[in-house]
């Protein structure tokens, strides 16, 4: 389960955290709020297109950060660990995405780069996340 979701500077976000708890949650607002730009930044977290228009104007880079709660999920610690990227003690994952001005994407997890293609492998793991 999605935890916290924290945005810097990507699209017209300058910084944003959500906290999200357990059950339904929901994102409204009115037309322009930003509803789709957070929608697209969980895209880019999960292995999306990165492209250097994302980037706010006037950044270097932007950021997406997502924690997320894996104690219900054991397919997340199996292929973590057959990755070679261990669950955290309290069956945490911390997921990460960077694009630079230049375009160029750095894909973590738990804090350890990895290339994107095992960023997506990891996340199909936890779909149901």
């Amino acid at each position: 389960m999605l935890v916290q979701l924290a945005i810097q500077d990507f699209a017209l976000i300058e910084n944003l955290e959500l906290m999200l708890g357990p059950g339904l949650n929901v994102l409204t607002g009115e037309t322009g709020a930003g509803k789709s730009i957070i929608v697209d930044a969980m895209n880019l977290l999960v292995g999306g297109r990165a492209s250097s228009d994302l980037v706010r104007t006037g950044a270097e880079k932007a950021q997406i950060l997502g924690f997320f709660d894996c104690s219900d999920c054991p397919q997340v610690a199996e292929k973590l660990s057959a990755l070679g990227l261990p669950l955290s003690e309290d069956d945490t994952v911390l997921l990460g995405r960077e694009v630079n001005r230049g375009g160029r994407s750095v894909c973590r997890i738990n804090g350890r780069a990895v290339p994107l293609e095992q960023g997506r492998s990891a996340r199909a793991a936890g779909r149901q996340l």
